[in-house]
């Protein structure tokens, strides 16, 4: 008897896994997949580049992009919004198969 329960629970895991997998593969269909990349230049009172910072994200979704706020959500499950006085310098990218991630 207790073969056919773990027999059971085997199939069940099995099946549980397949509709994950499947319900996973509906939302990625309805999910804006993108690579985001922004650049902020600082400048000093002379009117000169001091710095330049790019800072790469990996996006799931887009909640609202405007050139000065941008909120969106990282493939990491980690919501980000980019808020700036003056507009932002930005890149999006489609993604084509597997996605890499940024630090």
């Amino acid at each position: 008897m207790s073969k056919f329960l773990d027999f059971l629970k085997k199939c069940a895991t099995k099946i549980k896994d397949i509709v994950l997998w499947v319900w996973f593969r509906i939302l990625r269909v309805f999910e804006d997949h993108k690579y985001l990349h922004v650049t902020h230049t600082k400048y000093n009172s002379e009117g000169e580049v001091v710095d330049v910072l790019i800072k790469s994200f990996t996006v799931r979704k887009f909640y609202k992009q405007g050139p000065k706020h941008m909120s969106f959500k990282t493939y990491d499950g980690t919501y980000v919004e980019l808020k700036t006085a003056t507009p932002m310098d930005y890149m999006t990218e489609t993604i084509i198969g597997d996605a890499k991630t940024f630090d």
